[in-house]
C-alpha cells in the first residue's frame, strides 16, 4: 500500500506524483491543505518533522523529501526503471537532481508570483511566523521541530521581502537554463536517449518557472532546445495526471482563502 500526503499546487508533491504516474502506480490520497496550515498541526509534524509535503508511507515505512521519495519509488518498483544503468549516465542524473536540490525554488515562487496568488503566498508566510511560537508553547514535545520550522519561516519571510535578494536569486535562473540548453542540444532527455528521474523533477520545476513568469527565457527561439524539451514533457500522460489535473477542490480552496484573508 502506497499512501501519499501531498498538497495541491505543491511543487515537491508534483515531483512525486509525476513518478507515480510514470510508473502507473496506485496510491491512497491524503491531501493536506497548506492554506489552512494542516501541515503545521502536531499530528502531521509527528509524521514529517519538517512539516512539509510530500510524505510517502509504504507498508508502514515513512519517507520524506521528494528527491529521496522518487529514488525510493524507482528502487521499489523497478518494472519501468527511471534510473540509468550506465554509471556515467547515473552520475549525470544525480548532478541534475542535486542541482535542483540546491536551487532556491521556494524563494523564486514566493518572491515572484503576483496578483492574488502572490499575495496569498506571502500572507501565509506571515501567518505561519505568528502561529509557530504558539504551537511551540502548546506542544513542548515538538519544541525542537517547531523551532526549526520557525527559523526557516523567518528566513524565508526576510528573503521574499528583500527586493535585491530576490533579484539576485532571479539572476541565477538564466545560467541554470543555459546548462539545460547545452545538454538538450545534444540529447533528447537529460540523461541521454531515455527519460529518467531527472526529467520528472525538471518537468515540475520548468513548469513552475513558466507559471512564475520566466517562460520568456526560452520562448521565441531564445533557447530552442529547452523549449522543445518542455513541449515533449507536457505531452506525456504523467504531466496531465500530476500537474494539469492538480487542482485544489473548491471547498478546500474556500476554507484556505477564509483562513488567509479573514483569519477564520
Amino acid at each position: 500500500m502506497l499512501q501519499l500526503y501531498y498538497a495541491s499546487g505543491s511543487l515537491c508533491s508534483q515531483k512525486v506524483k509525476l513518478v507515480l504516474a510514470e510508473k502507473n502506480l496506485d496510491w491512497k490520497h491524503y491531501p493536506i491543505n497548506l492554506l489552512t496550515f494542516e501541515n503545521l498541526q502536531p499530528s502531521y509534524f509527528r509524521l514529517n518533522s519538517k512539516g512539509v509535503v510530500p510524505t510517502l508511507i509504504h507498508d508502514g515505512k515513512v519517507i520524506t523529501n521528494s528527491a529521496v521519495i522518487v529514488r525510493y519509488l524507482d528502487e521499489q518498483f523497478p518494472n519501468y526503471k527511471l534510473t540509468p544503468a550506465e554509471p556515467a549516465l547515473l552520475e549525470r542524473m544525480d548532478r541534475w537532481i542535486d542541482l535542483l536540490d540546491q536551487f532556491p525554488m521556494l524563494e523564486v515562487m514566493y518572491g515572484n508570483f503576483r496578483g492574488i496568488e502572490g499575495f496569498v503566498l506571502r500572507r501565509s508566510v506571515q501567518i505561519k511566523e505568528r502561529m509557530l511560537p504558539q504551537l511551540i508553547q502548546a506542544n513542548p514535545e515538538l519544541k525542537e521541530q517547531y523551532a526549526a520550522k520557525l527559523k526557516a519561516i523567518k528566513q524565508l519571510n526576510s528573503t521574499i521581502r528583500n527586493v535585491k535578494e530576490i533579484e539576485g536569486i532571479n539572476q541565477k535562473i538564466e545560467p541554470l537554463l543555459d546548462q539545460l540548453e547545452v545538454q538538450l542540444s545534444q540529447t533528447d532527455w537529460l540523461c541521454g536517449t531515455n527519460y529518467s528521474l531527472a526529467d520528472t523533477l525538471w518537468t515540475a520545476v520548468l513548469n513552475r518557472l513558466d507559471e512564475s513568469g520566466f517562460g520568456l527565457l526560452w520562448e521565441d527561439n531564445t533557447r530552442p532546445a529547452l523549449g522543445a524539451y518542455l513541449n515533449r514533457l507536457k505531452i506525456r500522460t504523467s504531466f496531465k495526471k500530476a500537474i494539469q489535473d492538480d487542482k485544489m477542490p473548491l471547498p478546500m480552496l474556500l476554507a484556505g482563502l477564509r483562513k488567509i484573508l479573514l483569519g477564520i
